[in-house]
């Protein structure tokens, strides 16, 4: 805490130069305060303070700024100093003195002298402060510096001309000695962000088209069409309508919005033109969940209202489409939910377009499993996919008794993990969370782990009853925490668990990187089909080879009295192994060292910087490059390709893989890998083009595993290469230097947890 001494209306000089003197000593700043005119009112002083410091981080790497601020998410406060847009003339710089929920609109006092204080709308105010580049991705509008603005007077007695077309570089002296020139404003929009040669976040966009109300005229000197670049320090950005609203000191609470507000289950923002498609969706939900949706409107009622629904949910269900990210009050919107609120979102995606996750909007939700309503065939899968997600999220009287996720949790942490697919599970069925099931009653995991628990007298790890989030460092964070802290692993497998991404992933997690004990269950259809493709599989191949699988299948279990004897055979391996000692005597125990070495050994398969890697480029083409750095907030690889091209380097990191042969153990029937297939030429450069693919068959020639399989996307999906000559749907008889694998997502989560 610094306390400061004002004269008159500016902070004293010297507390100036000491203030800069600590954070140079202490905090490495090596900018500049002495040019900043400090108010003498602390409700002034600290924001042009932290605006300075943020300003400072963006060109420091490791200057570590963090500080609460009312208003730091851009919305304006009373004494702000904002650029104001001026009926069709430009941004020009006013002092924020109130704010009118009622109208949305700001009242402003121009700091040219004009007395008359005027109302300006909130998005055609922009407060001065350097913006959080989380708020910035392709699409977004931003205000920019291109050229200068002259005001002042020609020797004759009238208005120079303030373009400076026709002004003589002695005028331009004359008035820049007068602190008569200016910075002009523009309005823009961000067409892509790259990384300069520094390694620097830099943007690039052009002026607003101009149908836009705030676009600018084009008859000053250094007007370019368009500006490449640019620092976050260098942007400013309108307010999100949404902060606006809350921030206001008369809210509406939530027992004045009514019961719906209090007790919304699932909100879905959506936009105008896709109602069709979505109503299609909530249709399935509506029946199990209070479901409220955002109308577009936008007046000042509706959107505090919006405000209202939006806090009260317990998850934010968004549907992102071409015609979403281009309606701004629908990104400010989830800018509000995810960002302001840190709201759990599930974002689903209307058709194939994958322009979103260029924009703010894939920013936010980097690294998050999305669903993709983008085919027909797929609809039910994707529905039943969705229903079980907000199962997961969402507890209900009839599936959680009216308790909270924290009151499940309670007590020591279970020592048994039960790992399951949904689709194997008829309870599952009967709540509406699968579409189909392949089991039967007596093998459903849900009563198994019931059962279970009964015999032993402790509780048993199930998902529904744990997890309370969807999102990537939420959902499998939780499983991870989950596996680590069990003592053994009872795995329900079947041809639907291999087939699961997830399940793969819970797995391979628990037996390869944590060396966990498991016992092996198999449930589902006992087929020998079936039962050939997920011993066959990445799961498969890494179950304990020192014990047969129980079986429950329904051609092995007829009645209950043979269910109840292998349910009291699990038990007694239980506590045989796992479970010899009291649950009090291995409470508290200490796993660092297990902790370091897991982590130690995972970063192998996960990709680090400088490390060799195959990297989505675009249309689901994959090319090699090295890691150039790895932003831990967006979940996003940078990389340098080994070619000269500068476009796409920025890639989410479950489309980032290590450049390393797979080994034979890792690689399974339905295992998704990378394989090559086409030449591609840029410029002087030419190579391989990797491809995602799944594994459909392995067979095995003295000694040697041979792999073959098929496209996991199709010109459907946007694959490029399906057009090309070299194109086949299929490959055969690839070697495992021939294959590259993704990093587990539990284990990426694992290791940049650490760092």
């Amino acid at each position: 805490v610094v306390s400061t001494q004002s004269t008159g209306n500016k902070v004293d000089d010297t507390i100036v130069r000491d203030l800069e003197s600590v954070l140079r000593e202490k905090y490495g700043f090596s900018g500049s305060l002495s040019n900043i005119k400090f108010s003498g009112k602390t409700e002034k002083a600290f924001p042009q303070l932290v605006s300075a410091l943020r300003a400072q981080q963006d060109e420091t790497p490791g200057l570590n700024v963090s500080v609460n601020v009312p208003g730091e998410n851009g919305t304006p406060q009373i004494g702000d100093s904002a650029f104001v847009y001026w009926y069709g003339n430009g941004w020009f710089t006013a002092t924020v003195e109130d704010w009118l929920p009622g109208e949305l609109t700001y009242m402003i006092r121009w700091t040219d002298g004009n007395w008359a204080a005027e109302k300006a709308s909130y998005n055609n105010l922009c407060v001065d402060r350097v913006p959080d580049p989380a708020t910035i991705g392709v699409g977004t509008k931003v205000l920019f510096k291109q050229g200068l603005y002259y005001c002042g007077m020609n020797d004759d007695g009238t208005v120079c001309d303030s373009t400076g077309r026709r002004l003589t570089e002695a005028k331009k002296r004359e008035l820049a000695a007068k602190r008569q020139i200016s910075d002009r404003w523009h309005m823009g929009r961000i067409t892509s962000v790259t990384t300069n040669a520094q390694g620097k976040t830099v943007y690039n966009g052009a002026h607003v088209h101009k149908d836009d109300p705030q676009v600018s005229r084009d008859n000053y000197v250094g007007y370019s069409q368009t500006f490449e670049g640019l620092r976050v320090s260098q942007l400013r950005t309108l307010p999100n309508v949404f902060n606006c609203i809350d921030s206001s000191p008369t809210k509406t609470s939530p027992s004045k919005a009514g019961n719906n507000a209090a007790s919304c289950d699932v909100f879905v923002s959506k936009v105008s033109e896709d109602d069709r498609s979505v109503q299609r969706i909530t249709r399935q939900i509506r029946d199990k969940f209070q479901v409220c949706e955002s109308s577009g409107e936008a007046s000042s009622s509706v959107i505090q209202q919006t405000v209202q629904h939006i806090k009260s949910c317990s998850v934010y269900l968004v549907c992102l489409s071409d015609s979403f990210i281009e309606n701004t009050q629908a990104m400010s919107e989830l800018l509000y939910a995810k960002k302001t609120l840190g709201k759990t979102v599930i974002p689903v995606v209307m058709g194939t377009s994958q322009n979103w996750l260029h924009t703010t909007a894939g920013m936010l939700l980097a690294g998050q499993l999305y669903i993709q309503f983008g085919s027909e065939d797929v609809y039910d899968e994707k529905v039943s996919e969705l229903q079980s997600n907000l199962e997961k999220l969402v507890i209900s009287d009839t599936s959680g008794a009216g308790k909270t996720v924290a009151e499940k949790k309670a007590g020591p942490p279970p020592r048994v993990f039960l790992s399951y697919c949904w689709s194997n599970s008829k309870s599952s069925f009967d709540a509406g969370q699968v579409r189909s099931y392949t089991g039967h009653t007596l093998s459903d995991p849900r009563k198994v782990k019931a059962d279970i628990e009964e015999m032993i007298g402790e509780k048993v790890w199930l998902d529904i009853e744990q997890l309370n989030s969807v999102e990537d460092s939420g959902m499998f964070g939780q499983i991870a925490d989950g596996l680590k802290d069990s003592s053994i692993v009872v795995m329900c497998v079947s041809k639907e668990y291999t087939n699961s991404q997830n399940c793969q992933m819970e797995a391979n997690f628990a037996l390869r990187s944590l060396h966990k004990k498991a016992i092996v269950l198999e449930v589902g259809s006992g087929l020998e089909g079936d039962r050939s493709d997920w011993t066959r599989s990445s799961v498969g191949l890494v179950l304990p080879t020192d014990q047969k699988p129980y079986i429950l299948t329904a051609d092995i279990i007829t009645d209950s009295e043979q269910y109840r004897e292998i349910i009291g055979q699990i038990c007694r391996d239980l506590k045989e192994t796992a479970l010899s000692e009291p649950i009090e005597a291995v409470e508290g125990k200490a796993e660092d060292d297990e902790s370091n070495e897991t982590t130690s050994s995972l970063r192998a398969s996960v990709p680090m910087v400088g490390d060799s890697v195959v990297a989505h480029y675009a249309a689901w083409q994959f090319y090699p490059a090295k890691v150039a750095s790895f932003d831990k907030h967006t979940m996003k690889y940078t990389v340098d390709w080994d070619d000269p091209d500068p476009s796409c380097r920025v890639q989410p990191y479950n489309l980032v893989a290590i450049n390393v042969t797979a080994t034979d153990d890792l690689i399974g029937i339905g295992s998704s890998i990378l394989f090559k297939q086409g030449r591609y030429q840029f410029g002087s450069s030419t190579g391989d083009v990797w491809n995602l693919g799944e594994i459909t068959d392995i067979v095995t020639e003295d000694g040697e595993k041979f792999y073959s399989g098929k496209h996991s996307k199709t010109a459907a999906d946007g694959l490029a290469v399906a057009s090309w000559p070299s194109y086949r749907p299929t490959f055969e008889r690839a070697r495992s230097h021939d294959l590259r694998l993704f990093p587990n997502a539990i284990e990426m989560l694992q290791v940049y947890k650490t760092l």
